[in-house]
């Protein structure tokens, strides 16, 4: 009997300390500590917080971005302890994700005290992330990909230019463009949810220059009228053709040069570009 008693206590000693490792395994997080190491602790929003969306990067691994009972936001990507913190965020919601480069780049947007719209651009490689955090506290931007896939343009209206944020090559550079036919930097909302541009595409109207920045759709060209046939047994059907006397040889003429191709138009010109500095987390430390 006291075999018996010694065999399940051991067992249930056992599960326990399982569970416990399990809970360990699953609810521990490390986080900076802002002084160039990292806290660990219990991963709250793992074990009793709320899952808000998730997202795929490129590798095939998942990240989340979770919400602890405190109302602390985070991201934790599958399969890593470490954690990607928005310390200042009161609410938030992952409002783009696109694969750029090497790299799977998500747009969290937030919302800080005292400022509607702060982004947030993490660019994750495995557990490699570079984060840099952008906005006016007033706009959304326009987020653009390149053809190629290997650049993104994030847009904020600034007067009469654009700022314009471009990742490319792990780097995010600040620039100021021009603003190209058919943005309205007045738009409000000057982006959707999804960061996409709202609205129709518009061209400016040429020549307005007492209302600049105003857009207009521009008017449909109108199709030219078709040649009227004539009807049969009218005079000129009836009318026999004259026989065309044979073309001569043209003389000898001296052709112009053909004219030269019209040169493509140039790109925006870029003025005052820097690099970002991101902080770099590693999500395997």
């Amino acid at each position: 009997m006291t075999t018996y008693k010694n065999f399940a206590s051991a067992h249930w000693r056992t599960l326990i300390a399982g569970v416990a490792v399990g809970v360990l395994l699953t609810g521990c997080a490390m986080t900076p500590n802002g002084r160039g190491g990292v806290m660990v602790g219990l991963d709250t929003a793992e074990l009793f917080g709320t899952p808000l969306s998730t997202f795929r990067l490129r590798d095939g691994t998942e990240g989340t971005l979770r919400k602890d009972p405190q109302g602390k936001y985070s991201i934790k990507l599958s399969q890593a302890f470490r954690v990607v913190p928005l310390a200042n965020a009161m609410t938030a919601r992952v409002a783009r994700v696109e694969n750029v480069g090497e790299r799977t780049v998500v747009i969290v947007e937030t919302q800080e005290r005292g400022c509607a719209y702060r982004y947030e651009v993490l660019a994750f490689q495995g557990t490699d992330v570079l984060q840099w955090t952008v906005g006016n506290c007033k706009d959304r931007p326009r987020v653009e990909l390149a053809a190629d896939a290997k650049s993104l343009n994030i847009d904020f209206p600034n007067y009469n230019r654009l700022a314009r944020m471009i990742y490319t090559d792990n780097r995010l550079l600040n620039a100021s463009v021009a603003v190209p036919p058919g943005v309205d930097t007045r738009a409000q909302p000057f982006a959707d949810d999804a960061l996409r541009a709202t609205g129709p595409v518009i061209a400016t109207l040429p020549g307005s220059g007492g209302d600049s920045g105003r857009v207009i759709p521009a008017p449909p060209a109108a199709a030219p009228a078709p040649a009227a046939a004539p009807q049969a047994g009218s005079r000129a059907s009836a009318r026999p053709r004259r026989q065309e006397t044979p073309a001569r040889a043209p003389a000898a003429v001296s052709l112009p040069a053909p004219r030269a191709a019209a040169a493509a138009p140039a790109a925006p010109m870029i003025f005052q570009a820097e690099e970002i500095k991101p902080v770099v987390i590693d999500l395997r430390k």
